[in-house]
């Protein structure tokens, strides 16, 4: 609980400042979202959570096939694990599905961080708080003297105290905590698995942008910085100096790239909405490339269904714009017309050499 304990060291310099600035003005848009989403709320958060499971089973490093992770990713569809990490990663799938049905109505307390631990880990491996703290009865007991669940109470008592001061940056208390987490060990194992889903089910609920966009995702690049910066986090925490300074500003430029894909979300829906789909879906398959699978359309248009898809695509074929190249899932199309004919152009000979 060294970070939390000792907030008031930190001093937040100037280019944090900054970020700090562009990361809320840009947090201020999720009514916008919101409202503009609306319609197809469900069909955002589908998406997102096929990405996360997707993002996260490749951040873990499971040892499961690129094919197979897409499989067990899908929202639609349920397959049974056939190896142990199929099992975490369906468990992972599971939790990051509660995240998204709580929305904003998550409340950091013991019994949730133990409820998540129940749902990453069942039919997985045993996990269970750590053995800790002394036997001996006293009125007053050290931190290191608490057993683990206590440990864990206190340190998230500590993290509603720090925020309730309004003193400190609510995504530098967030990081704090999450360091303070991960030092002190309170279960078993996997603290690491468990910390970092915990920091992102607090962050979704603060930040309503990972509805509509994988924070799995973008985290993924910075996998490396992330872990150095926990590794920087770790000096001299038993001393409370610990620095978190390259902690947060991982997690800013993780959501800076999270608004900016929603953004670019933002206006291909807008401008979705004023157009009809299956013209939008006919625009993305006479501009791309002239073999393409149905993969390809619901991964530039992921709000279209797959009713208007087969639709557009039969009136194409029938058109003669486009022709099958098999059946089943794996049949791909290939465009027939070029694209930037506009006409069948035939040339006229006025004066044949016949006559």
């Amino acid at each position: 609980m060294q970070c939390l304990s000792n907030m008031e060291r930190i001093q937040i310099v100037n280019s944090l400042m900054m970020q700090l600035f562009k990361l809320y003005e840009d947090k201020g848009k999720a009514y916008y979202y919101k409202q503009l989403f609306s319609k197809d709320d469900q069909t955002f958060v589908k998406n997102t959570l096929e990405e996360d499971t997707e993002s996260i089973a490749k951040f873990l490093g499971l040892d499961i096939t690129a094919a197979r992770i897409k499989l067990l990713a899908n929202q639609k569809r349920s397959y049974k694990p056939k190896k142990k990490d199929e099992v975490l990663l369906l468990n992972l799938k599971d939790a990051l599905t509660k995240v998204q049905e709580m929305s904003g109505d998550f409340t950091l307390v013991l019994n949730e961080v133990t409820d998540l631990v129940t749902i990453l880990f069942r039919g997985y491996e045993t996990v269970k708080f750590n053995k800790k703290g002394t036997k001996v009865t006293k009125t007053t007991k050290t931190f290191e003297e608490l057993s683990s669940d206590a440990q864990l109470q206190k340190l998230i008592d500590q993290y509603h105290t720090v925020l309730k001061s309004n003193k400190h940056e609510l995504l530098i208390v967030i990081c704090n905590f999450y360091v303070d987490f991960i030092k002190i060990e309170p279960f078993n194992k996997y603290n690491d698995i468990i910390g970092l889903m915990l920091i992102y089910t607090i962050i979704s609920k603060e930040f309503q942008v990972c509805r509509y966009g994988s924070f799995f995702k973008a985290l993924l690049p910075v996998k490396d910085r992330l872990d150095t910066a926990l590794i920087q986090a770790n000096y001299d925490w038993e001393h409370g100096l610990s620095q978190t300074d390259a902690l947060v500003r991982v997690i800013i430029d993780v959501l800076e790239q999270l608004h900016r894909e929603v953004q670019g979300k933002e206006h291909i829906y807008s401008f979705d909405i004023k157009l009809n789909k299956t013209n939008t879906i006919e625009s993305i398959i006479m501009n791309g490339p002239a073999v393409f699978s149905k993969n390809y359309i619901r991964n530039k248009a992921p709000l279209a269904s797959e009713s208007t898809i087969n639709r557009t695509l039969q009136m194409l074929k029938t058109q003669g714009t486009i022709r099958s190249l098999g059946q089943g899932r794996s049949a791909t199309w290939q465009r027939v017309k070029d694209p930037h004919e506009k006409f069948n152009v035939q040339q006229l000979t006025l004066f044949s050499e016949e006559d």
